[in-house]
């Protein structure tokens, strides 16, 4: 089933947006390291969910830093995020596996000014898409109302 540019990129920003609130749980429960990871997984759906709103057929990577260079060839304030958001892919592999740190393993070295920094990035992330979006959405209804 070939869905729309809009219904796929929804559905990459939802499932961004559960994740967000995932890692409230997370954080509240001690879990940093996988608070900070599914952090970074929110960020790149959201990031995922942009270009395919944009109308990209598929979208692979999993580097926020890499994403957010391709969201830039459509909107340039995503050059600016990833300037603050771009350490977010240090815990895609780091904070999941041992052998990514290595005198500690992710459970005891990620603490909570880790975890609520890589939560903020995530929300930015996500923020600017909705934002973006919402732009959008009322270009697309305002160039629909001036054909009418």
């Amino acid at each position: 089933m070939t869905r729309s540019p809009s219904d796929e990129g929804m559905r990459w920003l939802s499932q961004a947006r559960a994740d967000l609130l995932a890692v409230q749980t997370l954080l509240d429960g001690g879990r940093f390291d996988t608070a900070c990871f599914l952090s970074q997984q929110s960020a790149e759906k959201s990031l995922k969910a942009y270009l395919y709103l944009r109308g990209e057929e598929m979208v692979l990577g999993n580097s926020v830093a890499k994403l957010c260079d391709g969201a830039a060839e459509y909107d340039e304030r995503f050059g600016d995020l990833k300037k603050e958001i771009k350490n977010l892919d240090q815990y895609y592999i780091e904070a999941r596996y041992p052998n990514g740190l290595p005198d500690s393993f992710p459970a005891e070295f990620y603490q909570r000014p880790d975890a609520q920094w890589a939560i903020d990035a995530a929300q930015r992330a996500a923020d600017l898409v909705v934002r973006l979006w919402s732009e959008s959405e009322t270009s697309v209804n305002s160039q629909s109302d001036e054909c009418q």
